[in-house]
């Protein structure tokens, strides 16, 4: 199952306290299921190649 952790509009807080979802500016955690407007982060082995 998706997790809001692992969506590329997924925030941390400096606080840890409250994330938030950049999809819908609301606070969230990071093992919330995901909404429909999930989108996966990038690996780092993407972000590596050139």
């Amino acid at each position: 199952m998706n997790r809001c952790g692992k969506c590329q509009q997924f925030t941390r807080t400096s606080d840890n306290v409250k994330d938030t979802c950049g999809a819908w500016d609301q606070p969230t955690t990071a093992t919330r299921q995901a909404c429909e407007f999930f989108l996966p982060k990038k690996s780092q082995r993407d972000s590596k190649k050139s």
